[in-house]
């Protein structure tokens, strides 16, 4: 007989155990919340998402909400793996148990919350290295993959559209109804900004203050390419003063070094010819889509970007067309969820906006910045509309950091929604990335004592401006180190 699931609504918790670096264990609570699939559907299916609490401490104060920690992605499998890790909980969590008790609520339909919506992509067949991509192919193949996944889950009776934001926010919102709290403080990075300010908006009286990171806004799901570029704007105006690479900077400077590279290459491709010994060789094209590639490092991440833009510009492509061939024959594609791409593409982005990113002249230099989501998110066929992607006006007390160098949400993002957030201390990361507010903590540790205090009492003062973070060992070119 097949066992019906539990009622939304209820919530069963059980003691887990956590071990410690010391050896011993602490107590924690572990558990599902059973939740509708799609509340706007009064049949829905239920559905169970993950939960954890870690008590705080006695030394914490009893009036002091609880702190929920929104996880990025999405993609979040859940903290088992982690958490069995010795030194993980005391590193992640541990701290903030001298404020109050610590939740974290799981994805819905992702890793250990209930069903686990994966996926395996079928990875297409390599194009030749030695020929122009035919992206026309690349997109066929990608959404015949992602079709044929969105219709094993349709196909067995998942209602895919409860898989977005606002269920996932209504999900908070239960957890925290569940467990008996009238205000929680939120703790939110990447994606899980995203989630949170969508908590904030829905919920506000819920709310008690919140610190965001890495910031992902309600028209922020898709990546803006000029913005993404203006990163390494930055990296180079470091790069050019810096002197480690100020003799060998081309006399043009980087950034118009590369982009003038780029236009040239577009314009005239050429073959790479690399000597693999014994006869062997492969020969590699450098054109317009493979120059946009290494436009944005090839070599090491952004401490390696201004040697490899030198070395192209002297005329030295060989690790470059490594590079480019390595790619071409590993397009593996990713395990993921059927809830991801919901989530995300249910965000969605605006006509507008969409335009603009289309017409921006960095996707001349670095190609698109949100083709997986062009690509893909016609296949899933939900959209949650403009009006979600409306920015909303907030007096919730907020602390923002966000990094200069953050690849991933560009600093943009954060200097958007700045003025939306009317009770707010912003504070930037001079050449902090997507970890921004942990280079910080490691940076200045008087930061993350300020940080600790306002989330336990809302008090700013002692949060800086601005951090600065040292420059990186910049990579010389042909130094291998």
């Amino acid at each position: 007989a097949i066992v019906k699931s539990p009622a939304a609504g209820t919530m069963f918790i059980y003691p887990e155990r956590i071990p410690l670096k010391a050896g011993a264990l602490f107590a924690a609570e572990r558990g599902l919340m059973f939740v509708p699939l799609n509340r706007s559907n009064p049949a829905s299916d239920v559905i169970a998402v993950e939960v954890y609490r870690f008590p705080r401490s006695d030394k914490a104060n009893p009036e002091t909400p609880p702190i929920f920690i929104l996880n990025g992605g999405p993609g979040f499998p859940g903290l088992e793996s982690g958490l069995a890790r010795r030194g993980e909980f005391e590193q992640q969590i541990q701290p903030f148990l001298d404020i109050s008790d610590v939740v974290v609520v799981g994805q819905r339909g992702i890793g250990s919350s209930k069903p686990d919506t994966k996926i395996q992509l079928k990875s297409p067949d390599p194009q030749p290295a030695d020929q122009p991509y035919d992206d026309t192919i690349a997109v066929v193949e990608f959404r015949e993959a992602l079709a044929q996944e969105r219709n094993f889950w349709i196909d067995r009776g998942v209602d895919l559209t409860g898989f977005n934001v606002l269920e996932a926010v209504a999900d908070v919102h239960d957890v925290s109804q569940a467990l008996g709290y009238k205000k929680i403080t939120i703790l939110g990075g990447s994606f899980g900004s995203h989630w949170g300010m969508a908590i904030m908006r829905r919920y506000p009286e819920l709310v008690e203050r919140a610190v965001l990171n890495g910031m992902e806004g309600p028209d922020h799901t898709w990546d803006h390419p000029g913005w993404y570029w203006n990163v390494y704007k930055r990296v180079a105006e470091d790069a050019e003063s810096s002197e480690a690479l100020k003799e060998l900077i081309p006399e043009d400077g980087l950034v118009a070094t590369i982009e003038a590279l780029a236009t040239q290459v577009a314009q005239e491709p050429f073959i790479v010819t690399l000597d693999e010994g014994s006869s062997s060789e492969k020969k590699v094209l450098i054109d317009g889509r493979a120059i946009r590639y290494l436009a944005r490092g090839y070599s090491g991440g952004l401490r390696a970007w201004p040697a490899d833009v030198i070395t192209m510009s002297n005329g030295d492509f060989e690790k470059a067309a490594r590079r480019v061939y390595m790619r071409s024959r590993s397009r593996r594609r990713q395990t993921s969820t059927a809830s991801f791409w919901m989530l995300d593409s249910g965000s969605g982005i605006t006509a507008k906006r969409r335009a603009e990113f289309e017409s921006d002249p960095a996707m001349k230099i670095i190609g698109s910045t949100f083709w997986s989501y062009s690509a893909g998110s016609p296949v899933w066929e939900f959209d949650l509309g403009d009006k979600f992607r409306e920015n909303f006006e907030t007096s919730i007390p907020t602390v923002i950091v966000h990094g200069t160098w953050d690849r991933k949400t560009p600093y943009e993002n954060a200097l958007e929604l700045r003025p939306y957030f009317t009770n707010c201390k912003f504070i930037t990361v001079k050449r902090g990335t997507h970890g921004a507010i942990g280079e910080a903590k490691r940076a200045l540790p008087s930061f993350n004592s300020a940080l600790m205090k306002f989330v336990e009492t809302g008090d700013t003062s002692e949060l800086p401006d601005d951090i600065e973070l040292p420059q990186p060992n910049w990579v010389v070119p042909d130094d291998d180190d």
